[in-house]
């Protein structure tokens, strides 16, 4: 009989990362996430998980586990990021309570004790304040007794249509003895044997009828100062969480370049990919179902890890528990 390692998520969003564990073996035993429109796409992706919708820093208890994963928001890597390193007072929390969520992260990881810890961010986490946020993670996590790996990774190379990079900070409890984390090395390209997933892959047979599957609204000048089209043989670009700023259906004409920050669209076909559209290079299945209007299903789709870093990531850690 297989044996599952628990599982408790943090900042768990639509549950793309937590998909892609139990697809891996892992059982996630409860889940939190402050959007609502998130929690209601959650539930139509895991059913079954206990989920607990509100402030994570109004819960005041966790349930024990192997694992806790964490992709807090990533607000703290931008604003927070021109601040001068320094300590950090009480007015500087009431100000900024979103730049340190991860601080919750820590005080979830005293009480859960997991053997695994597994956290996702934005790749400017890695040079926010030149990395001051990203070592005082590090330092937290070494300090309750984890040692850290981290690695920035790229979604094309696990079977993901999308150049998507995120960084990732594992953590093994230092008592684990008989375990050593490694990266996962590359499904896909050209050195896997496995070609790297395109647009035509994952959207070639979808359509956006729906007069509000995808937004409408005019570019802007900042959406036209770089290229946003991508032909359907090659990955798309970033699934982002604003609407108006997802990239283009690859149908029609390429963008031109005309000068320095400064692209034109070509011809009569140009949209925005819908939000469908989106889930599924994001890797989400096709059953999901985002509560809210069109700018809430773009947020939550936009937000989700590719449940093929879940994958990937949690494997080795499930195949670790069924061999000893």
């Amino acid at each position: 009989m297989l044996r599952k390692l628990k599982a408790v998520s943090l900042f768990s969003g639509c549950g793309g990362f937590d998909l892609g564990a139990q697809n891996a073996g892992v059982d996630i035993i409860w889940a939190n996430d402050i959007d609502p429109y998130a929690a209601s796409a959650y539930q139509t992706l895991l059913p079954k998980v206990p989920f607990t919708l509100g402030d994570i820093r109004k819960i005041k208890e966790f349930p024990e586990a192997d694992i806790l994963i964490g992709c807090y928001p990533c607000t703290g890597f931008s604003e927070a990021a021109r601040r001068r390193p320094c300590d950090l007072t009480e007015r500087d929390l009431r100000a900024n309570p979103g730049n340190f969520l991860y601080r919750e992260f820590l005080r979830a990881l005293r009480q859960v004790r997991p053997k695994f810890l597994f956290v996702e961010n934005v790749k400017g986490m890695l040079t926010a304040e030149q990395g001051w946020f990203f070592e005082k993670q590090k330092q937290g996590f070494r300090r309750h007794g984890y040692k850290i790996q981290s690695k920035l990774l790229l979604a094309t190379n696990y079977g993901v249509a999308q150049e998507r990079k995120r960084v990732f900070i594992v953590g093994v409890r230092k008592d684990v003895k008989d375990f050593v984390y490694e990266f996962p090395a590359p499904t896909h390209g050209t050195d896997t044997g496995t070609p790297f997933a395109v647009l035509r892959d994952v959207i070639g047979n979808m359509s956006a009828t729906d007069d509000d599957a995808y937004c409408k609204k005019e570019f802007h000048g900042h959406f036209l100062t770089r290229n946003r089209k991508r032909s359907w043989d090659e990955p798309s670009y970033t699934i982002v969480a604003h609407a108006s700023h997802v990239p283009l259906h690859p149908d029609g004409k390429p963008m031109k370049w005309v000068g320095k920050d400064k692209y034109m669209l070509q011809g009569n076909i140009n949209r925005h990919l819908s939000w469908r559209e989106c889930a599924a290079i994001q890797g989400l299945p096709s059953h999901i179902k985002v509560e809210g209007g069109l700018f809430a299903k773009y947020r939550v789709v936009g937000n989700a890890v590719p449940p093929a870093f879940g994958f990937a990531l949690l494997k080795s850690v499930s195949r670790w528990a069924n061999q000893t």
